[in-house]
């Protein structure tokens, strides 16, 4: 099972098992009772799905290295973070929807009002004391203002050219709108379902989803993670407009595997940023990345960055430790996809791993000194080093792999890169019949 699929089954198993705990905690004629009482059951249903969906969202975004290894690594449950978070949006458009728009139906005379109850007769509600009684048109109009807010907010998350720079506080300021969401639900839930199976579970999630949103807003994500350094070497490489950076770290850090990742700040209000290390963990407190100059901030970064300047990173993180069963593996990077296997050459160079490994570079801005240099560590290593130029080589696709690598079929695969193309290489070869599990793609994209 490929982790892209696992993650789609995690995410519908959170909306199943809320889906699940929501049928347990009302009676059956609810649903059977008319509109107006299923309105009513919508209304808590889709509000449960949501502050559920918000609540893991919120959860994983304060980096929880324990589910790393169920999920694949942090890349990876970043994506589960982002469905989980445009679910949780859309459903509480559906739940504010399901508040408003049958009152809207009657006001247009649409619908028929609801019956009021005849005089003397109990009202269908739980009776004693509510201790919440005097806080519930503050927590409606929290809630709606909220509701509001995370759309905007979200909006902005998913809005690919919102600058990097904003882009966080904007994001870090959804914890607080989720806090907001959270005082909703808590005085608006009806008191009946505390004492049903929704109770205990949704308790559970909003008390871990707090003091994950609390962590965030008090910037405390990360922060046993982290360590502080400063630059030791830089060299740009103008042909393909790569920047490396050597840091040498002058606090702890607990060692890496090759293919893994780490935020780096380099100062100046712009905020941590991942990038993936490209040297293997010699135990020297040395680190070097490979920075692609793509946006504005990464372009600007080999006239801003000086030997000698403080960075602080954090991490390890990543599971794209090209492990597995299959000790005869190909290793595919497009693009700046090469960096995790730069820093694999160096770990199979030094540490003399056993393993017959192919190595595909595929590029747009060939770069001389950088494909030497990759080159070189691919022959300490004993890889087989293939590079394709795009412009003179074409694509790499399932035919050209063949022809490189006639016994592709019995390797595992590992491929870092843009996500159409890997996405492409895949799809061809589970046409072929090659097992999704032995097909290892980093999604390296954490917006």
């Amino acid at each position: 099972m490929s982790v892209v699929v696992r993650l789609k089954l995690v995410f519908i198993a959170i909306l199943v098992a809320l889906t699940v705990v929501w049928l347990l905690s009302i009676p059956m004629e609810a649903l059977t009772s008319g509109f107006w009482r299923l309105r009513n059951s919508l209304i808590y249903y889709s509000g449960i799905l949501a502050i559920g969906c918000l609540s893991v969202a919120v959860i994983l975004a304060a980096r929880p290295v324990q589910v790393e290894g169920l999920l694949g690594g942090l890349d990876k449950f970043y994506r589960l973070h982002k469905w989980l978070g445009i679910a949780g949006a859309l459903l509480s458009v559906f739940h504010w929807l399901c508040e408003n728009a049958p009152r809207w139906a009657v006001q247009q005379g649409w619908l028929a009002p609801r019956p009021r109850l005849p005089v003397g007769a109990v009202a269908d509600v739980p009776v004693g004391f509510d201790p919440f009684r005097d806080w519930r048109g503050i927590a409606g109009d929290l809630g709606e203002w909220g509701f509001y807010l995370l759309l905007v907010l979200m909006t902005l998350a998913l809005w690919k050219k919102f600058p990097y720079r904003f882009f966080l506080p904007a994001h870090r300021l959804l914890s607080a709108v989720y806090l907001v969401l959270v005082f909703h639900s808590i005085i608006l839930m009806d008191r009946s379902y505390w004492a049903q199976p929704a109770g205990p579970l949704l308790i559970l999630l909003m008390m871990a989803g707090s003091v994950a949103a609390i962590i965030s807003l008090l910037r405390r994500i990360g922060t046993a993670r982290k360590a502080v350094g400063v630059i030791e070497t830089l060299r740009f490489h103008e042909d393909n407009a790569v920047l490396d950076v050597g840091i040498r770290l002058t606090t702890a850090w607990p060692g890496h595997q090759a293919g893994q990742f780490a935020f780096v700040d380099f100062g100046g209000g712009e905020g941590a940023h991942p990038f993936t290390m490209t040297s293997a963990w010699q135990r020297d407190g040395r680190l070097a990345f490979s920075i692609k100059g793509l946006g504005d901030y990464t372009r600007g970064l080999p006239h801003q960055l000086f030997a000698g300047q403080s960075v602080v990173v954090e991490g390890p993180y990543g599971r794209f430790d090209f492990g597995g069963v299959r000790r005869r593996q190909i290793w595919i990077g497009g693009g700046m996809g090469i960096s995790p296997f730069i820093a694999g050459l160096q770990a199979m160079g030094q540490r003399h791993i056993e393993g017959k490994v192919d190595l595909i570079y595929t590029t747009r801005a060939p770069a001389a000194a950088f494909i030497d240099a990759i080159r070189n560590l691919a022959e300490k290593a004993g890889v087989r080093f293939h590079l394709m130029i795009e412009q003179q080589d074409g694509r790499l696709d399932i035919n050209r792999l063949e022809q490189m690598v006639p016994d592709w079929a019995e390797a595992g695969i590992w491929f870092a890169g843009p996500p159409a193309f890997g996405n492409a290489l895949r799809s061809a070869m589970e046409a072929r019949g090659f097992p999704p599990s032995q097909f290892h793609q980093e999604l390296f994209d954490l917006r």
